[in-house]
């Protein structure tokens, strides 16, 4: 069987023909076309966060989600992993559900000013709704020079793939081995060689893709102290590792590899190849010959591939590193045939709608189902029933520049309620897309609005620059002040009972820097900024709560965390996102730094986090997460069912 050549993403979309009739809505970035060679079955990729739904119920025949790959530092950036899932029988896509989207960046390159610095991690992508959930590591930042680089922590706490070594400390001989993988599963970084002194020799190690294969070692030959590499009896000079390899998946029709890992660079003395990227989709590394520079390459557009190490020569001169590339979320999707009948577990004997699961209990005798709804439809009771309820409203959006945090949606859960038999409405709240603004209301009500509940939209994040604006807004939870601003109030339901907690206060000028407050949460206030360093002074997120009512316990309506700002090249500290959902704040790098506040998680109506800020860098605050209902009621077993009253 001859092997497919591998593409890049690219020369991959090109082969596509013109588009089709359209079966899905998206409200991120995205393209839908027909497939080269399926009937009926059209690829949908996915390049920026946003909210699938389907007008009608479709298949899904595939999906690939890939996460963004790590930035290169002299070694090269890891590839972010990549998951290509055919399901045994195609999934239904549901028109009553949500699908929500996270499409990964690219880890930024090391440091600016020092390319010899560490590279940054790359960031998750996932795809999830009621009935679907696939989530994927960033790739990790190539290793520094010296191993060594205190100005920055990465991003992620686990990270999947990991950056290659560094080009070795200045010792003789010393090797950097590449960084050990954060998760099961994931591949190792190339090991760095080094000869000499002056920390001449071979550059840093290929960074391991996280998706397939390690890194590759750096080869160090003939190389004494400060003199030029010399060849081996193959007529081979010395070379940094090259990338591992990614996963190469067909799924646009042609064989594209995903999540390839980065070369790395070299350092000092001539005569050194940089390393390869992967299977060709990952970044290339620096190299040197005659005194002159090789330019590393970026990685290609949206294939999760790590960035390219850089390069530094002994008379001083040095080539940046780049930056690893976004990921990518791509599904094979059709209608569904005229006559087809699908499994539809939205339906159980007592009631429809959302998506149903159940929980037996055999001690008690009882069954419990739950529907969860993650975007609006319709609840049909058949018989009255008494039921737990929980509705979360959307988080509000993180503000921006120097963002308060976002405040998580209103929180209403009701151990125990009567629903009469009828239709009930359903809208769930959206989150906050744009900077400050407020997460949509999330609603239950029958025809005749004897049974009408509302959980309110988080409030907004400050914004900084406009003293109408800098005020975190009101919502079910407040959002957090921009600098030397109020956070904004939890609203009170009819009853006078407010469904969450205030936002913080931001504070002006603390050590040069400009901080803001967390957004609000269903369990606790958002911190406020407070006098002191500017490490110490900024607002996280309220706390969430947490409810096992689908069964497994899940934190809800975390508050956002606060963005820094800075008139320095400085790290400063970010506000931390409440009870892991909210979304955290971003610092105040640029260049070589998202600015961006990270998103609330959807479907826990959590806040997004602040947008950082550096001089007049453009920056934007977190989106807040998506809203959700949730019912449950218990039914006795036995020859006849009884609904639980």
């Amino acid at each position: 069987m001859k092997t497919p050549k591998i593409l890049t993403c690219a020369l991959a979309l090109s082969a596509l023909s013109a588009f089709a009739d359209s079966y899905v809505s998206y409200t991120g970035k995205y393209t839908e076309e027909p497939h080269p060679t399926l009937e009926g079955v059209n690829i949908v990729k996915i390049t920026s966060d946003g909210t699938l739904t389907v007008d009608e119920d479709v298949k899904l025949h595939r999906i690939l989600v890939v996460a963004g790959g790590g930035g290169g530092g002299m070694g090269g950036g890891a590839g972010g992993q990549a998951i290509d899932w055919i399901p045994t029988e195609p999934t239904i896509l549901k028109h009553d559900d949500a699908y929500t989207a996270v499409v990964g960046y690219g880890g930024f390159r090391s440091n600016k000013g020092d390319p010899q610095s560490r590279g940054h991690d790359g960031f998750p992508s996932s795809f999830k709704g009621s009935s679907i959930n696939i989530y994927t590591y960033g790739g990790g930042g190539g290793l520094a020079f010296n191993n060594n680089d205190g100005r920055w922590r990465p991003e992620n706490p686990e990270v999947f793939g990991n950056g290659g070594g560094g080009a070795g400390k200045q010792s003789s001989p010393y090797v950097v081995t590449g960084t050990e993988p954060g998760v099961d599963g994931a591949f190792k970084g190339g090991d760095a060689t080094n000869y000499g002194s002056s920390g001449t020799g071979c550059g840093g190690g290929g960074g391991g893709a996280g998706a397939a294969g390690p890194g590759g070692d750096s080869q160090i030959l003939n190389t004494k102290n400060n003199n030029d590499a010399t060849q081996d009896e193959f007529g081979n000079y010395e070379r940094a590792g090259d990338g591992g390899p990614g996963v190469v998946s067909d799924i646009t029709g042609v064989a594209i590899s995903y999540g390839d890992g980065g070369g790395g660079g070299v350092r000092r003395s001539n005569f050194k190849h940089g390393g390869l990227g992967g299977l060709g989709n990952g970044g290339r590394g620096t190299g040197l010959y005659d005194g002159a520079f090789t330019a590393p390459t970026s990685p290609t557009p949206n294939c999760g591939g790590g960035g390219g190490g850089a390069g530094w020569n002994a008379g001083g001169s040095w080539f940046e590193s780049t930056h690893g590339a976004d990921g990518v979320v791509i599904l094979l999707v059709s209608k569904l045939d005229a006559a087809e009948e699908v499994n539809d577990n939205r339906i159980s004997a007592h009631a429809f709608g959302g998506n149903v699961s159940s929980i037996e209990e055999k001690e008690a005798n009882t069954t419990y189902f739950i529907h969860e709804f993650r975007g609006s439809g319709q609840l049909e009771i058949n018989s009255p029933v008494k039921a737990e309820l929980l509705l979360v409203g959307g988080g509000g959006a993180g503000g921006a520049p120097t963002g308060g945090g976002g405040g998580a949606g209103g929180l209403i859960h009701i151990d125990t309620i009567l629903l009469p038999k009828g239709i009930y409405d359903v809208t769930v709240g959206a989150g906050g897309d744009t900077n400050g603004e407020n997460g949509g209301d999330t609603v239950l009500v029958n025809a005749d609005e004897s049974i009408k509940l509302v959980a309110f939209g988080g409030g907004g994040g400050g914004n900084y620059g406009n003293k109408t604006t800098q005020i975190g807004k009101a919502g079910g939870s407040g959002g957090g002040g921009s600098s030397n601003a109020l956070g904004g109030e939890a609203l009170l339901d009819p009853q006078g009972n407010p469904q969450g907690n205030n936002g913080g206060s931001g504070v002006l000028n603390v050590a040069n820097a400009y901080t803001a407050g967390g957004g609000g949460g269903a369990g606790s206030a958002g911190t406020s900024a407070t006098a002191g360093s500017a490490s110490s002074c900024i607002g996280n997120g309220g706390e969430g709560l947490a409810f096992d009512i689908t069964g497994e316990l899940r934190y809800y309506a975390g508050g956002g965390g606060a963005g820094y700002s800075s008139n320095a090249e400085a790290n400063g500290s970010k506000g931390l996102g409440g009870s892991g959902v909210g979304g955290d704040g971003e610092c105040a790098f640029t260049n070589y730094r998202r600015l961006r506040g990270h998103n609330g998680l959807d479907g826990t109506g959590s806040g997004g986090g602040g947008g950082g800020r550096r001089a007049s860098s453009t920056v934007t605050g977190g989106f807040g997460g998506t809203g959700v209902f949730i019912l449950r009621y218990g039914v006795i077993s036995g020859p006849t069912a009884i609904i639980i009253k």
